[in-house]
């Protein structure tokens, strides 16, 4: 145990997950879902965005739901797509977050994916930015 231990503190690796565990805090986890909320509804036809962002050792989580109103795939399309384009300029979001969002109108009889739009998957902000080339301010 001690050859492990000496390991540990050597490479750093201790001073790694005493930080990853501080940043974990509620403060964190609200922050990640403000900006992504405030992402969202800022754009036309959002009738209603929710987000839950967890911050633990190894498995960050962000996940949520957008409300679009719209009564057409492509009107709910091009509502998503704009989202997108809003969580990219958003400067309190990382690169390397992923967000796997459900998309959906009101009743929601309509679920559009980012795959519509041209992404391969669930893409990271950080893609997201790439796709668009947009720099947050």
């Amino acid at each position: 145990m001690r050859t492990f231990w000496t390991f540990l503190t050597s490479t750093g690796l201790v001073t790694l997950v005493v930080l990853t565990l501080a940043a974990c805090g509620t403060g964190s986890a609200r922050k990640c879902e403000e900006a992504l909320t405030a992402a969202a509804t800022s754009v036309q036809n959002v009738v209603g965005a929710e987000f839950t962002c967890k911050r633990s050792f190894g498995n960050p989580s962000q996940k949520g739901s957008v409300t679009i109103a719209g009564s057409t795939e492509t009107e709910v399309s091009a509502v998503m797509e704009d989202v997108l384009r809003a969580f990219a300029a958003s400067p309190d979001l990382d690169d390397a977050s992923v967000v796997y969002v459900d998309f959906a109108n009101e009743d929601g009889s309509i679920s559009v994916i980012e795959q519509l739009v041209g992404f391969n998957g669930t893409p990271s902000i950080g893609d997201i930015r790439e796709h668009y080339g947009i720099t947050p301010d």
